[in-house]
């Protein structure tokens, strides 16, 4: 485009000297001719600039990260001459268009368009704009060009995405631990429940079996306190969500990817964190991950959910010091952390620390994980 305007004006420069030396009808209209196609040029970009229409939408507003969904966009020209070099600019921050060439220029003939079916992957977990963000416009001569910003952009609610672990030797000791403490024996008191396949059957109330028709186990003191305790720090760090998003999401994948882990092997899980308020999610079995996954896709961290908040909650909790393991997933060790942990291992609870930093760390216990690390890799 720097060419193209050197050329304009040079030549325009050449007219001028034409009509100072030599004069005539032919310098003249030289001159002039050199002078209106510079205004007729911006003319013409401005009404494109103004007539331009662009459409888009996608086949959900609820995405889940990483996880492709249909996107359409239509670049359409409603008048009756030709539009040139138009180009599109996405959001690419925090979204990706998948089999699109970004970097493509477009011509649109009359009362025409182009329809664009395309992927679109939403990187992190949270709320924000995808799609078309930019569109810029030029004359055929290259010589003038305008960028303005997409009027009505998409905004999409991007939920975290569930990552399946295979076995993590990190977390093996503390499943072995959970497992045993499952099958430890204990007091039975006088509740019973209904017989699950695999309990004991010396723990089957043979009286209460015979009065119900069915078969009745005894509870067992501590039956249902949880196997695995995982505490997940949910304090927002910045304003800046190029700074916050990447982080928030990777703090929740490891926590719903841990969960299920646990859950799909048989073994209880409490989730305790701080939402505002204290909040606790008991986990039983497979079954209760639903609700659990919903929870998580709303989550809300704040800068007002401090360690010492979530901490002050934690150590009152009996169940974490009466858990067969504890996990963190966190973004710093500060001192509530250090707290809860000491209480920890004064209390023989196995733990593991998930620390999601992009700084190298190295200390017993602690597994870093980076914003951009696959989990399966990571967690081993």
């Amino acid at each position: 485009m720097r060419r193209n305007r050197l050329i304009a004006l040079g030549l325009l420069i050449l007219s001028l000297i034409a009509i100072s030396f030599y004069g005539g009808p032919v310098s003249y209209g030289f001159f002039f001719f050199m002078l209106i196609i510079p205004f007729v040029s911006a003319i013409y970009t401005l009404v494109m600039f103004l007539r331009f229409k662009i459409y888009q939408r996608i086949d959900s507003k609820v995405a889940v990260a990483e996880s492709p969904v249909t996107f359409y966009f239509t670049l359409q020209n409603e008048d009756f001459f030709a539009f040139s070099g138009v180009k599109i600019d996405f959001f690419s921050d925090f979204s990706t268009i998948s089999g699109l060439d970004v970097n493509a220029e477009y011509e649109l003939f009359p009362h025409k368009g182009i329809k664009k079916e395309t992927g679109l992957i939403c990187k992190y977990r949270g709320e924000y704009e995808v799609g078309v963000k930019k569109v810029s416009v030029r004359d055929y001569l290259k010589l003038f060009n305008f960028t303005f910003s997409n009027r009505e952009t998409l905004t999409v609610k991007v939920i975290p995405r569930l990552v399946i672990l295979d076995e993590v030797s990190a977390l093996d000791a503390l499943a072995a631990s959970a497992r045993d403490s499952l099958t430890n024996t204990t007091e039975p008191d006088v509740l019973v429940r209904d017989y699950i396949p695999g309990d004991d059957i010396r723990s089957i109330n043979w009286k209460v079996t015979a009065s119900a028709g069915k078969p009745m186990v005894r509870k067992r003191i501590g039956e249902n306190a949880p196997g695995i305790s995982i505490i997940m720090d949910s304090k927002r760090i910045s304003y800046e969500p190029e700074e916050y998003l990447p982080l928030e999401n990777k703090l929740l994948e490891i926590t719903i990817a841990l969960a299920y882990y646990y859950l799909e092997r048989g073994i209880r899980v409490c989730v305790y964190a701080y939402n505002s308020r204290p909040v606790s999610y008991a986990l039983e079995r497979v079954d209760d991950f639903e609700e659990f996954y919903e929870a998580m896709s709303s989550f809300s961290f704040d800068e007002d959910n401090t360690s010492e908040k979530l901490y002050g909650f934690t150590m009152s909790a009996p169940d974490i010091a009466a858990s067969s393991g504890a996990i963190f997933v966190s973004h710093s060790m500060d001192e509530g952390y250090m707290g809860q942990a000491s209480v920890l291992e004064g209390n023989n609870t196995p733990t593991v620390t998930y620390l999601v930093t992009e700084e190298q760390i190295s200390a017993p216990g602690v597994i870093r994980v980076g914003y951009e690390d696959k989990l399966k890799e990571a967690l081993r």
